[in-house]
């Protein structure tokens, strides 16, 4: 699992719809930051053709995903699939 900014839950399942969910909260958090998509692929040093394409296709190369990220003020992790994270977060623990 993928999270972003807020703890957003990206499933791997389907690789396509994790790349455009990814892209998607970036750009929201751009766009929070009153950044254009052209400027924010100008901070992460990607050319605004090669973001439209990820976000046309749904595939994108890690590397330029985590400089998105960056460029906006997020930071991407890799943390354990655990069913008991999940449920703490989904502030069920207990049940």
């Amino acid at each position: 699992m993928i999270y972003i900014d807020y703890m957003i839950n990206i499933e791997p399942q389907d690789n396509i719809e994790s790349v455009r969910t990814t892209l998607n909260a970036i750009l929201a958090a751009a766009e929070s930051r009153k950044l254009k998509e052209k400027e924010l692929a100008r901070l992460a040093g990607v050319r605004p053709e090669t973001l439209s394409r990820m976000k046309s296709r749904g595939t994108a190369d890690f590397a330029l995903i985590d400089r998105l990220a960056r460029a906006v003020g997020l930071k991407l992790a890799v943390v354990p699939d655990d069913d008991q994270l999940a449920r703490i977060q989904q502030g069920r623990f207990f049940s």
